[in-house]
């Protein structure tokens, strides 16, 4: 190759790189534009239980302190405004989390968290895993105080 082509054909890369790099961040900022899903909801007074969905029923009410934490922890995770249209399959990382919100109207919304996936209702979203653990944590206190209260078995004498 001649000099001046390679000089042509590494200015046309670069350009070409350059524009991938803006096209990227453009893309980032964007996304990061887009309301969060759970902006649509209005969490000021509601309710929080403990749903088990193979059942369709709520198996544990969560206090008063406790949803004040889930309130503040669902407002902390950190979500990919868009839906994912299908679950992903075989999604690993843990247990599915299920709660259910109960509003002041009577209207109730279905949230789930599984490892680095936000259900609502049934709609996937992808969400950072780190700010979840709040969520998980009072999922298992739950389901340990449940399981110690109705679970257990009874002790031989």
């Amino acid at each position: 190759m001649k000099k001046q082509t390679k000089k042509r054909f590494l200015i046309v890369v670069a350009v070409l790189l350059l524009l991938a790099v803006l096209a990227a961040g453009g893309g980032a900022l964007y996304l990061r534009s887009l309301p969060s899903p759970l902006e649509a909801y209005d969490f000021t007074d509601c309710t929080v239980e403990l749903y088990a969905k193979w059942a369709d029923t709520t198996y544990m009410k969560m206090t008063e302190i406790d949803t004040e934490v889930f309130k503040n922890g669902l407002q902390g995770v950190r979500v990919f405004p868009l839906e994912m249209r299908d679950p992903p399959d075989g999604v690993a990382g843990g247990p599915l989390h299920q709660f259910r919100v109960r509003f002041s109207d009577d209207s109730t919304l279905d949230v789930g968290i599984q490892h680095d996936s936000l259900i609502l209702d049934g709609k996937w979203y992808r969400c950072d895993p780190d700010t979840t653990r709040t969520l998980y944590w009072l999922e298992q206190a739950y389901n340990t105080q449940y399981y110690e209260q109705y679970a257990a078995p009874a002790s031989a004498f």
